[in-house]
């Protein structure tokens, strides 16, 4: 093989580029017939293969393998030259966090198969929303971003948000035939206007995106420096609540139910109170959301079991009924060890305690909740659903399960008496 004199060359071969490097081993000097050099004889090695998996890896390195769509490495290289442009003042940069509702139990249900595919679609029509100068990325699980430079009003984001949603709720059909629904919730950060910085960016549109998934149906916020002194607020309470749970900042309260007809009281319910040292008693809205989400639930929970236990057992005949959060109850056997010592530990009859669920435990994974429903009913406990009529859950569905009592939503039959419908 002649090689020319620059010492290294592509030829084509067979269609195909291929790349060579220099000459391996010794080379001889080729001249024409008028003695002029023109390269050098010698052998190389078809490095094709190694240049496509070099190619595969760079782009593995930049772009997510499902959906073809940036990471976040791509992503914070491309939103790092579109602050070049906002520092400069020649535009605003807008940066979107889109999270999806409810594609967890998209999983759950259809599989991980239909997860993807509908990851797949979704990305497809977030793009199909945006500029050609725009990017969209895919920063894990159904976590999005899209950083955009056309709009150049809140009210032009807002509209591009509706968009974005209104597209994300579309009807996506899988493969097999079945029909899913998914909806997204979005924040937004703004430069120069929230900051200049990159990373400092997209914890800003993070921060508005949290507060769109706290909102039914979730919504689309824009940053604004208050969530940062929330978040603040937030992470002192959670210190609070690592350092205290179960300690004798928290107290049981506990609310009589009456026989509706000869008014003799038949059992209480076990509410939990935390007496914060700064903040005096607070209900349950401003630390249970807290502890669901830090998992610090399931030791508070327990407590809240252990404590109620002990004090009704030397109480007269009454039943006690204590709440589970889903959190805890899908702690499954852990959620079983805690009832078993609660009663082992204060000597309280199994019939005397009654576990109150909201119907959210039954959505996630019926025949795990089925079971773990059947095992404490086994222990002699009862059960009862909360707060029903509030989700999805019909009569017929709950013949399923075995409930003792149902509580039914005040809405559906404070006005019993008065409406006939």
């Amino acid at each position: 093989m002649i090689f020319p004199l620059c010492g290294a060359a592509n030829f084509n071969n067979n269609a195909a580029m291929v790349d060579l490097p220099a000459p391996e081993g010794p080379s001889i000097a080729v001249r024409d017939p008028a003695g002029v050099l023109v390269g050098f004889r010698g052998t190389a090695t078809d490095i094709t293969a190694e240049v496509e998996a070099h190619r595969k890896v760079e782009h593995l390195a930049l772009y997510d393998p499902l959906t073809s769509l940036p990471n976040r490495t791509l992503l914070m290289e491309f939103l790092a030259g579109a602050l070049s442009g906002a520092r400069e003042g020649k535009r605003t940069v807008a940066l979107l966090r889109i999270d999806l509702i409810n594609f967890k139990q998209v999983n759950e249900r259809f599989g991980l198969p239909a997860g993807d595919a509908v990851l797949t679609e979704t990305a497809q029509r977030l793009r199909q929303k945006m500029h050609d100068n725009d990017l969209v990325a895919r920063l894990g699980a159904d976590d999005f971003a899209l950083v955009a430079s056309g709009p150049s009003s809140v009210a032009a984001l807002r509209d591009l948000c509706a968009a974005l949603q209104s597209a994300v709720a579309q009807p996506i059909h899988l493969p097999d035939g079945e029909e899913v629904h998914v909806t997204c919730a979005i924040g937004v950060a703004l430069a120069p206007m929230d900051t200049l910085d990159a990373e400092g960016l997209v914890r800003c549109a993070e921060l508005a995106l949290q507060h769109s998934k706290a909102e039914e149906p979730p919504g689309c916020n824009f940053f604004t420096a208050d969530m940062n002194e929330q978040v603040v607020a937030k992470r002192s309470l959670e210190h609070d609540l690592r350092r205290t749970v179960g300690s004798e900042d928290f107290v049981l309260l506990f609310q009589p139910r009456f026989n509706a007809e000869t008014l003799e009281m038949v059992s209480v319910e076990a509410l939990v109170r935390w007496l914060h040292p700064r903040f005096g008693l607070l209900s349950p809205d401003q630390f249970i959301p807290l502890a669901e989400s830090t998992g610090l639930i399931v030791p508070l929970g327990e407590w809240a079991l252990r404590r109620a236990c002990a004090i009704i057992a030397k109480w007269p005949d009454l039943t006690v009924s204590v709440n589970v959060s889903p959190v805890q109850f899908h702690q499954g056997q852990q959620l079983l060890q805690a009832i078993r010592s609660a009663l082992k530990d204060s000597g309280l009859p199994p019939h005397r305690l009654e576990l109150e669920l909201t119907e959210n435990v039954l959505l996630e994974n019926t025949e795990k909740a089925l079971d773990v429903l059947l095992q404490i009913k086994d222990l002699g406990v009862g059960l009862a659903m909360d707060d029903f009529g509030t989700g999805y859950s019909s009569l017929s569905y709950l013949r399923h399960f075995p409930f003792d009592r149902i509580k039914i939503d005040r809405r559906f039959v404070g006005d019993l008496d008065q409406s006939r419908d």
